[in-house]
């Protein structure tokens, strides 16, 4: 078999926010596996770094918030690949403060990172998803479907919440197109770049299983849910958290 070949039979995954965190741990997971992996970086300066790790031309920038700019990475990946099998949205800035400190700009910055930016890459990706029968997987955030009140996470617990509902929206429309779309709620992951509050050995401790997770269960649970191991999970939101919000 040609080189080009192989190429042409290699699954295709577009990792957004795939530069750093957990986005990063799917994408090398996926890359070691034999996947053909594509990350996105908002801004220039990584590109060199990234692509010694995951491979040349793997890096797309742009600006995710942008409908153009999704859009064009999306075409740019299928343009470059001939496919696209599974789309891994791990875009989504977070935000611990108060509730009276929360600026309604501090509300809409947090709508359009978690959500609108899955909102924008699953509007471009449809047809090519279709085409391959592929599946979504996106990211929540622990005790998303029991949230108790909170008054220092409000703003991004509620863009999570809004995800989760496109999430399951996009599920039962894209079912008959043989397409999945399913949710990792994680817990504590620590990793370079993570929210210092996540990394609070006190918080930490408080996990009924006694630890955080480790990054290669996350990225394990991705790519479980964009294999065809998980073939009948459509709209299910699995939580990686060690018993943390049960």
């Amino acid at each position: 078999m040609s080189e080009s070949e192989t190429a042409s039979r290699q699954k295709v995954a577009l990792i957004t926010g795939g530069s750093q965190g957990i986005g990063f741990g799917v994408a090398r997971l996926l890359r070691a596996e034999g996947w053909r992996v594509h990350v996105t970086l908002r801004q220039e300066g990584k590109q060199a770094e990234l692509e010694e790790a995951l491979g040349a031309g793997s890096v797309r920038v742009g600006d995710l918030t942008s409908p153009e700019d999704a859009g064009r990475i999306v075409r740019e990946v299928v343009d470059a690949e001939g496919r696209l099998d599974a789309v891994v949205h791990s875009v989504g800035p977070y935000l611990t403060a108060p509730l009276t400190e929360t600026t309604p700009a501090m509300f809409e910055s947090m709508f359009q990172g978690n959500l609108m930016t899955a909102v924008h890459v699953a509007d471009a990706a449809r047809e090519h998803i279709r085409a391959s029968a592929g599946a979504y997987v996106f990211f929540g955030c622990s005790g998303l479907e029991r949230w108790r009140a909170r008054t220092v996470t409000t703003a991004y617990i509620s863009a999570k919440a809004a995800l989760l509902v496109f999430m399951r929206g996009l599920a039962l429309q894209e079912a008959p197109h043989g397409v999945r779309a399913n949710m990792i709620s994680p817990g504590f992951v620590p990793h370079d770049g993570a929210a210092p509050d996540t990394l609070s050995l006190e918080l930490q401790a408080k996990i009924p299983q006694g630890r955080p997770a480790k990054m290669a269960e996350v990225a394990g649970t991705a790519r479980w849910l964009i294999s065809e191991e998980s073939g009948h999970m459509i709209g299910q939101n699995l939580e990686v958290a060690g018993g943390w919000m049960l």
